[in-house]
């Protein structure tokens, strides 16, 4: 039995000991409130905002949400696309969540990534798992799902998944190798330019028997 010490933002930490899996802090990211009004919650932590029939509302900074546990790093201030967070049955047209096991998700637009630190690897073989889908197409050209998936370990890449729009929350895996113990940090990245964007929950990390 190992002690998995689960990184959050702001310095506070929590230390759970299992055999059986590392937990990810806030890996469905259910816990995140969702406060954007007329059901728009989405972009990025330093560049994003909240879009209703008001135009622009208060700007949602993800990177102060106590237990979200991932870092936000969008591509850039200036422009619209990033990460953050959503939720079900929003106008920014997620996959259905019906039936999955979460209440939000995560998301990346354009060349953004998110990221977290987790600590109490041993050397081993692990399987990371996670739903990943990708957004409905609006019109034209513009806001669809044709976003491919990055997923590394220490800059390390660990998967690839190439998405379309429309494309349904499907499970999704990756074997991969640690060979030192202690902390190591996974991250998404999307890697498609302008508005494509992708959607996930439920990470998981569990080591292969």
């Amino acid at each position: 039995m190992f002690s998995a010490k689960l990184w959050v933002l702001g310095g506070m930490s929590l230390s759970i000991a299992t055999a059986q899996s590392l937990t990810i802090v806030n890996s469905d990211f259910s816990a995140v409130a969702v406060r954007c009004g007329d059901g728009w919650a989405y972009q990025s932590a330093l560049g994003g905002n909240c879009e209703g029939s008001n135009g622009l509302g208060a700007q949602q900074n993800f990177n102060v949400e106590a237990g979200i546990g991932w870092t936000f790093n969008p591509r850039s201030e200036k422009l619209p696309g990033g990460d953050g967070i959503t939720a079900p049955n929003t106008d920014f047209e997620p996959p259905p969540f019906t039936g999955l096991p979460f209440s939000a998700a995560a998301l990346l637009q354009d060349q953004s990534v998110i990221f977290q630190k987790i600590d109490g690897f041993v050397p081993g073989i692990y399987k990371l798992t996670f739903y990943l889908g990708s957004r409905y197409s609006n019109s034209g050209s513009c806001c669809n799902g044709n976003q491919t998936v990055l997923a590394t370990l220490d800059g390390n890449a660990i998967g690839l998944w190439k998405l379309v729009s429309f494309t349904p929350f499907t499970l999704r895996t990756a074997v991969f190798k640690v060979a030192t113990a202690g902390s190591h940090i996974l991250a998404f990245t999307g890697t498609a330019p302008e508005d494509n964007t992708a959607f996930f929950s439920g990470v998981n990390i569990e080591p292969v028997k």
